[in-house]
């Protein structure tokens, strides 16, 4: 089809292209004197002139006197058009060198080409102005006319049928070229095509052998690029004949013996004959014999298009037929046997051929194409179904999750509180120490509980990142005082530096990303510590890492790490305080983030893992504050609404003992009979905390009640429903979210957060 458009726009620009006319202005010469020798005996001729017509030697040198008449000097420059003239030439006008140079002092393969000729005004006189041409031509000897006049007129007419009688057979076969190209790699990838990868190397020696007609060799390629053209043209017979066998089926013990020997000795005595003798005289008599030798091969080809009665390939035979019949002509003209104004039919036939070519491929690839469509109608239904059944279970676990999701965090939130409640009022060292187990155990499975509902959250196509603009400093003094406390237990030190870079992100898939990172790392380091950084990158970028002093990960094992449920030889408490999830929602998460993740780690060296980001607008460096005290929430009232009993008494109880008054309820119904009954002189707190999802109504009730009667206070939702459909309704209150379960650091955290704001 590409071809077909190519010819078609060739054809509209030849359209535009104007006519060579004689202008008023332009001189028109078609009388010559002619000589052999210099010294004469002269003779008129007509032009143009073919030396073969007149029963000349078809080689050799000759001149040629032209005389014009001028009524006056030209005040502008002039030109000279020859439309055919031996590359071996030399052009006098009114006694000076105009053009070429003979002998020359490089040799140049001599062949008739378009010649244009620059006149300078000084040149030409009033009167009587005369051209010699000295000419040493080849097999195709001759002169065209000759077109004198205005020199911008002249190359005008130059450039228009330079393009047709050159620019345009070589573009013709440059994209011929192309295709045969393409269909040289297709052959790569199936090397059992052999008529495809046969053709396309046949249609790309053609097109380049095409195109090299139009370039002029000098010196000793001169006689290596007449080598070439006739190898070519032995191969491009070979190559047909290796074609037509393998397209037809048939293999034709006379034409296969004919192609193995015929080729190899052309091509020896083609070099003989350019070393020690002469190579045109060889050429004179082995290209008829080449033509012959195309008859068995598009015979082959005919007979295969018979059977099949294939449209494409019946083109294929006619262009094919073309190039034979312009081959004969080309031979003719090579001889020097039509005139001198003929040019070779090969540039324009082979593309004709590749026409027929390329839709016999475009056949053969449709063909197949409908093949392997009804092949795989049955297997794609049965995917198809497949899916159908896949999608529908992978939506009732979202659904179930989803569902159960509340009801399975709840009661983890709320023995989580109270252990740790248990732990801050028992001083008897045997009592902690059992206590101690048992909030080890409570946080086990809050990890493992928050992990799969975390895996199952990110692995939903309903999950979009909420794209914001987030400051690391709040992030990092969050994620310091909710892990804060493991360090210490464990005797590690937890360093945050200090900074003042943001990052375009969503937060809690960040917060998600960084606190997998740092549990990780206190999880996997037994002395030394855990650094908490971000540093700028090129490009816009900013790089948070988290660095340790644990026991580092080996080169060979650290591609494993990211992968669901990898964990690297742990020991017996690792194993049961997870299930290796957390680096692979770190590897989900970074995934929707479009965030690359980097492990740079080195056995009982420590590791360093990363995670880079698109910088947002820095923020001034926020003061580092005083840890709070025990009772930092001393003297502040806090609404609480929550609907399950255990967890409304232990986030009451935590509250309380941070110092706070505690106003609790079961429902917005029930604040709100509450808060009606106080005088509106009492109507202040500094903080509500609510769950979402209540029985009878749901937090954003609670805050806008409370707002109602309380003011513009902080909000804090606690819930364990993590869809962004929640997340946005609660942010476009200013609210904070809390997801559950939660451990009391990650509560005293929030509040912080939100009491400075």
């Amino acid at each position: 089809m590409s071809v077909r458009l190519l010819f078609l726009w060739l054809a509209l620009w030849l359209a535009g292209v104007p006519a060579a006319r004689a202008a008023d202005d332009e001189l028109l010469l078609t009388h010559s004197e002619f000589a052999r020798e210099a010294a004469g005996p002269w003779q008129r001729v007509e032009l143009p002139d073919t030396w073969a017509q007149r029963s000349l030697a078809g080689a050799g040198k000759g001149f040629y006197r032209l005389a014009f008449h001028l009524d006056a000097v030209p005040e502008r420059p002039w030109a000279m058009r020859i439309a055919r003239l031996s590359t071996n030439h030399e052009v006098r006008v009114n006694g000076q060198l105009v053009s070429g140079g003979l002998p020359m002092a490089t040799p140049v393969y001599r062949r008739p080409m378009p010649v244009l000729v620059s006149l300078p005004p000084a040149l030409l006189r009033a009167g009587e102005n005369r051209v010699e041409i000295e000419v040493d031509n080849g097999m195709r000897a001759g002169l065209s006319p000759l077109r004198l006049g205005p020199a911008a007129q002249v190359e005008r007419e130059f450039l228009a049928g330079y393009h047709v009688q050159v620019t345009l057979p070589q573009m013709l076969n440059v994209a011929s070229g192309g295709v045969c190209l393409l269909t040289l790699f297709l052959w790569w990838r199936r090397r059992s095509e052999v008529a495809l990868g046969s053709f396309a190397v046949l249609g790309m020696l053609a097109s380049a052998r095409n195109f090299a007609y139009y370039e002029v060799a000098t010196g000793p390629s001169a006689a290596f690029s007449t080598l070439l053209f006739f190898g070519a043209q032995v191969v491009s017979v070979v190559l047909l004949g290796h074609f037509a066998m393998a397209l037809s089926g048939r293999r034709p013990r006379a034409l296969r013996l004919v192609l193995a020997v015929l080729g190899p000795l052309l091509l020896a005595a083609g070099v003989l004959a350019a070393a020690f003798g002469d190579l045109n005289q060889l050429r004179a008599y082995a290209y008829p014999l080449l033509l012959a030798l195309t008859l068995p091969a598009l015979w082959l080809i005919g007979r295969r298009a018979r059977e099949l009665r294939a449209g494409p390939l019946l083109g294929l035979l006619a262009g094919l037929l073309v190039v034979l019949g312009a081959g004969a002509h080309d031979y003719l003209y090579q001889q020097g046997h039509t005139s001198v104004m003929d040019g070779y039919w090969l540039p324009y036939a082979v593309p004709v051929a590749l026409v027929g070519f390329a839709a016999v491929l475009i056949q053969r690839v449709v063909g197949a194409l409908n093949q392997v469509e009804a092949l795989n109608l049955t297997l794609e239904q049965r995917v198809r179904d497949r899916t159908r059944a896949l999608l529908a279970a992978n939506r009732a676990k979202s659904d179930f999750l989803a569902a159960a999701s509340h009801d399975l965090r709840q009661p983890v939130v709320g023995i989580g509180l109270l252990v740790g409640l248990l732990r801050e009022r028992i001083a008897e060292p045997a009592q902690r120490a059992l206590v101690a187990r048992v909030d080890a155990a409570v946080a086990a499975l809050e990890s493992l509980l928050a992990g799969l509902l975390d895996l199952s959250r990110l692995e939903s196509d309903r999950f979009e990142p909420r794209w914001q603009r987030v400051p690391l400093q709040p992030l990092f003094d969050a994620l310091a005082a909710q892990e804060g406390e493991t360090a210490q237990r464990k005797g590690l030190r937890l360093r945050v530096r200090p900074t003042a870079l943001a990052v375009r992100a969503d937060a809690l898939l960040l917060e998600q990303i960084l606190r997998n990172f740092v549990s990780n790392a206190l999880r996997y380091t037994e002395r030394g510590g855990v650094l908490l950084a971000a540093r700028r990158r090129p490009g816009g970028r900013v790089l948070v890492q988290v660095w340790d002093t644990g026991r580092g990960i080996a080169a060979e094992r650290q591609a494993q790490v990211f992968d669901d449920f990898v964990q690297l030889d742990p020991s017996q408490h690792e194993r049961r305080e997870g299930l290796g999830l957390g680096l692979a929602i770190v590897r989900r998460s970074a995934a929707l983030l479009g965030a690359p993740l980097s492990l740079r780690s080195r056995a009982g060296r420590g590791s360093c893992f990363g995670v880079t980001l698109a910088a947002a607008d820095s923020a001034a460096l926020p003061s580092a504050g005083e840890r709070p005290d025990p009772l930092w929430l001393a003297d502040q009232s806090v609404v609480l609404v929550e609907d399950d009993a255990t967890v409304r008494d232990a986030l009451a109880a935590q509250l309380g003992a941070w110092g706070a008054r505690v106003l609790a309820f079961d429902a917005p119904q029930a604040l709100r009979i509450a808060l009606d009954a106080l005088p509106p002189a009492e109507r202040h707190a500094a903080l509500i905390v609510t769950d979402l999802h209540l029985g009878a109504g749901s937090g954003v009730d609670v805050i806008r009640l409370a707002r109602g009667r309380l003011g513009a206070l902080p909000a804090l939702v606690v819930t364990g429903d993590v869809s962004s459909r929640r997340r946005d309704e609660i942010e476009r209150l200013g609210a904070r979210l809390l997801h559950k379960p939660f451990r009391a650091g990650e509560l005293r955290a929030a509040i912080s957060a939100l009491l400075e704001r």
